[in-house]
């Protein structure tokens, strides 16, 4: 529409630009929606009030005046300006031709041509609303996916700042919560922000713009139209909007979004939008908290029992926490997501469940087993593994427990497994379990210390264990040492 909007001007006009704007009423303001051409003139938001395009607007009426003197942007030439209001009960805007020459353009024509225009360009404006409503209205469906399918406060924090910054076309974003004393909040994740900033960010109740929007649990948009004060203060930023995560409950923090330039993307549907985001993120993080503390509750419970068990035989009297401790730490060097360190410690805690089948004589016996006692012995990873499949939960930690006592040079236990063949934190335990028990009192042998354990190691490296697992686990043993 505004290509022939143009073209028509410029069968009677020197016209070099058209452009659409729509009204922002949040902050009074007209933003631009689209251009056509090499504009004469600024493209920055526009008053409302007291400029060119603003009269028009308010009075309804079409408008032909020079450039106003804050935005004519080439000296050198006289540019004229003919505004269209448009108008509906949804969206207010209006459209504007640039012209460039010297004496004043037909307003009698100008007005023809606008009245050909107008109801096309009105009706363009609204579809413009209404696809990018639309938009809106998928971007927030699929985070509510996300935002309830996810299984961390991490990944509630990622979805939302993401969701944000897809919504507002910002270039930097960070979500901010309150630190367990509820008194200052802290950056927990961000994008497009330096390390330092992230780092040395604490914000208190109250204190500067997104204090201010905890505090009160309102949304707001903060702009620096002249492009000095924001964009000195916040590395590049001209526009900022910060919504509170909030709910019934209370506020949890803060979404902030920045950008460098000004467009249409902080409109009141866009704040709207951040804001039921904002809503929605509280609610998915209390969720997520709540079930991470049911988590950890049933893990230590486990733990608990695991303990008790294992207290009835001497020798391996605290090796499941060892074993536990030491395994966390080697998946973390290792690089294994939240998930596989989960499974991986509760594979520390059940990797021996299966000896209760063996009898309590294998396990505490200071004699050689017999072949049907060492047979029972060899079969505990089996049937640890057959027992955690009848639990859903507990899915990704059957191939562990089942796997933890195969070799690498596959003349292990119970399948016969090799190489990388043998799950990734089978292959991790193994080396944990090995070291613990070598450390330990065993009625069978004499207690290795911490350097002939590592020795030991690195002897069946390539036979008993992966020597990739062996070497990282060296490295955490002496990073703790």
């Amino acid at each position: 529409m505004l290509r022939a909007l143009l073209a028509s001007v410029r069968k009677v006009q020197d016209a070099c630009a058209a452009h659409l704007w729509i009204e922002d009423s949040y902050s009074s303001t007209l933003r631009l929606v689209i251009t056509e051409g090499d504009a004469a003139c600024g493209l920055l938001p526009v008053s409302t009030t007291g400029t060119l395009l603003g009269d028009a607007l308010t009075t309804g009426m079409s408008k032909l005046e020079e450039a106003d003197d804050a935005l004519c942007a080439n000296e050198c030439r006289k540019v004229w300006q003919f505004v269209i209001p448009l108008d509906t009960p949804e969206v207010r805007g209006v459209a504007v031709v640039d012209m460039t020459c010297a004496t004043r353009p037909d307003s009698e024509v100008l007005t023809m041509i606008a009245a050909r225009f107008r109801g096309s360009l009105t009706a363009a404006l609204a579809l413009h609303v209404a696809r990018v409503d639309l938009t809106i209205s998928r971007i927030m469906l699929e985070a509510g996916s996300s935002l309830t399918q996810a299984k961390s406060a991490d990944g509630v924090v990622r979805e939302a700042l993401h969701t944000a910054m897809r919504l507002s076309h910002a270039q930097t974003g960070s979500v901010m919560l309150l630190d367990a004393d509820n008194t200052r909040m802290r950056i927990l994740f961000s994008e497009g922000l330096p390390e330092d900033v992230v780092a040395s960010t604490e914000v208190a109740e109250g204190e500067g713009i997104s204090g201010w929007v905890l505090a009160s649990g309102h949304g707001l948009v903060i702009e620096d139209l002249n492009g000095d004060a924001l964009r000195n203060s916040r590395r590049g930023v001209r526009s900022a909007m910060s919504v509170p995560i909030r709910d019934d409950q209370g506020s949890l923090g803060v979404i902030n979004v920045g950008s460098a330039d000004f467009g249409a993307g902080f409109m009141p549907h866009h704040v709207d939008a951040l804001e039921t985001l904002g809503r929605a993120a509280a609610s998915a993080l209390r969720n997520a908290w709540s079930m991470d503390s049911a988590r950890e509750m049933y893990l230590q419970t486990l733990e608990a029992l695991v303990l008790a068990l294992e207290s009835k035989d001497p020798y391996s009297h605290r090796g499941t926490e060892k074993v536990i401790g030491l395994s966390m730490l080697l998946g973390e060097a290792m690089g294994f997501s939240d998930a596989d360190l989960e499974a991986l410690r509760i594979a520390a805690m059940l990797r021996d469940v299966g000896m209760l089948a063996a009898g309590e004589a294998v396990t505490v016996s200071n004699r050689p087993l017999s072949t049907v006692e060492w047979g029972m012995l060899k079969m505990h990873p089996a049937i640890a593994g057959d027992v955690l499949a009848r639990m859903p939960a507990l899915h990704a930690v059957v191939p562990i427990v089942s796997h933890h006592h195969e070799r690498y040079d596959g003349a292990g236990y119970t399948a016969g497994l090799s190489g990388t063949d043998i799950p990734l934190g089978a292959r991790t335990l193994a080396v944990v379990d090995a070291y613990v028990a070598m450390t330990s009192d065993r009625p069978y042998r004499a207690t290795l210390n911490r350097a002939s354990a590592i020795s030991e190691l690195r002897a069946q490296a390539g036979r008993q264990f992966d020597p990739d697992i062996v070497e990282h686990f060296v490295a955490v043993l002496n990073l703790g040492e």
